[in-house]
């Protein structure tokens, strides 16, 4: 169940779903509106509490192709520029694999991207850098609008 925005008696709002409480901002205020939503989110985070831990989202097919790609070129290299972290290697085998991913993983995913945004500047980057590899390892382009929107939808 996701953040909704909502009008109550011509104020708007956002609120859990249908039923949770509404939190207002004042129009044309983005700080205001802003924290109306956090609210709203953290509202529905406390309402779901383990619930959010089983929920499992299907492994869109341009993420999972993404990842085997990312597979094939690390392991076409010689060792010295394969690449990827334990951690990044256990992601991309699990999305290649399209294993459901939780919520939680969606968020690390958000993160990743946010933190390596600057690797697109680095040589190599599109062809065979380790930045690339890892990015794609993580579900590329697809896999960061996928994770980012499921997240803003469900958190």
């Amino acid at each position: 169940m996701p953040v909704q925005r909502v009008f109550i008696e011509g104020r708007p709002a956002y609120r859990w779903g249908s039923e949770g409480k509404p939190y207002f901002y004042a129009p044309g205020d983005q700080e205001s509106e802003a924290e109306a939503r956090s609210k709203a989110s953290s509202q529905g985070r406390a309402a779901l509490g383990s619930a959010a831990e089983r929920l499992t989202f299907v492994v869109p097919a341009a993420v999972r192709k993404a990842a085997r790609e990312a597979l094939a070129l690390r392991a076409s290299l010689p060792p010295s520029r394969r690449g990827l972290t334990a951690v990044g290697l256990a992601r991309a085998r699990d999305l290649a694999n399209g294993r459901r991913v939780s919520l939680a993983v969606l968020s690390r995913m958000v993160s990743y991207f946010a933190r390596h945004e600057v690797d697109k500047s680095a040589p190599g980057w599109g062809i065979d850098s380790k930045g690339w590899i890892a990015w794609q390892a993580w579900g590329g382009d697809a896999g960061r609008r996928w994770a980012e929107a499921t997240v803003k939808r469900y958190l």
